[in-house]
């Protein structure tokens, strides 16, 4: 079975994300920074999932676990980038003249930098073998910006633009790489949207709307599609 490298994983996207990619027959390694929502999320997606510690901000981490995959499983055929968030952070939303160069580091690092890190360690893999699939969880947020997450739009934004340039780099070497920009998504840290009967389909976006995309976007369905970002908001953000 194909193997997918999923940071993030204990989130509920990642959670919905896992879940869909199971079932449809791929290898899930499930990796966080909290190994225990990893192995809860990995034990409840059944023999294709296993969880692994990982801060995807710390390159080293990264590259050991890319390279122990590489020799227990033979390669790595996806890699999705789902680790992100701000108040999942414990960082609450803040006019930018209001925010730390601290706070905004942090921002960047986790939803900007850990896509860099996990991109740059798998492309060698997969060019050599002239395949792949890489899927970035951007946000809303990254197509129209909010206010008091200024540094979060700016980061989801430039995941966008990364993930463009990239395809074009590694289009000839049957690599497609894309995102997806969910809009209110459910998340662990916080309750039901009230606002969520705003949307056209009249409820916020779950976990398993974007595990539907990713798994499509990871599938030889979508051999055609790269550089594109896919709205998967219901549509609220209409960009």
């Amino acid at each position: 079975m194909p193997l997918a490298l999923l940071t993030g994983g204990g989130s509920l996207i990642g959670e919905g994300i896992t879940r869909q990619l199971a079932a449809r027959d791929w290898t899930v390694a499930v990796t966080d920074i909290n190994l225990e929502l990893a192995r809860k999320v990995a034990a409840a997606a059944g023999a294709n999932a296993e969880a692994l510690a990982l801060d995807a901000t710390d390159r080293a981490r990264v590259d050991a676990t890319v390279k122990d995959l590489i020799a227990r499983h033979g390669s790595i055929d996806a890699l999705v980038n789902a680790a992100g968030g701000m108040r999942g952070l414990g960082i609450e939303k803040i006019d930018f003249a209001a925010m730390t160069p601290a706070t905004w580091d942090r921002i960047l690092e986790v939803n900007l930098q850990s896509v860099l890190h996990c991109t740059h360690a798998v492309l060698p893999g997969m060019i050599a073998r002239k395949r792949g699939a890489i899927v970035s969880i951007a946000a809303s947020r990254g197509l129209r910006g909010g206010a008091q997450a200024s540094i979060y739009s700016a980061a989801k934004a430039a995941i966008i633009v990364f993930s463009q340039a990239v395809a074009q780099e590694v289009g000839p070497y049957g690599i497609r790489v894309n995102t997806i920009a969910p809009g209110n998504a459910d998340a662990r840290w916080k309750a039901s949207d009230p606002d969520a009967a705003r949307s056209p389909l009249g409820r916020a976006t779950s976990a398993d709307d974007v595990g539907r995309v990713v798994a499509f976007l990871l599938s030889d369905d979508a051999a055609h599609i790269t550089g594109s970002c896919l709205d998967v908001s219901g549509g609220t953000t209409l960009h």
